[in-house]
């Protein structure tokens, strides 16, 4: 990973793995390790103290809603109604 243009390394110890962001926020919780997680989620965490940011220059900032879906999924009728509203909502914010 890259911290203000330099490359930083963090080694850890044991195997735990989880895709889940709530998952692994409570595992860092418990100290078991590192965790990548969205600001947003884990925000009331560091201001509190219970979580620190380990590289606080490579954080990512984006605005804006994101949506992950299946690829079977794209073309559903629905899906893509529900992209337009969110658009037009969103865009109507600005």
């Amino acid at each position: 990973m890259l911290d203000d243009g330099r490359e930083v390394a963090i080694e850890s110890t044991g195997s735990t793995i989880v895709n889940n962001p709530l998952y692994a926020r409570e595992l860092a919780l418990t100290g078991i390790g590192f965790a990548y997680l969205f600001e947003p989620l884990v925000r009331a965490d560091i201001a509190a103290g219970r979580l620190t940011q380990v590289l606080p220059k490579s954080a990512i900032e984006e605005r804006g809603l994101f949506l992950y879906y299946p690829r079977r999924v794209a073309m559903a009728p629905k899906l893509g109604a529900f992209i337009d509203t969110a658009k037009d909502v969103l865009c109507q914010k600005k």
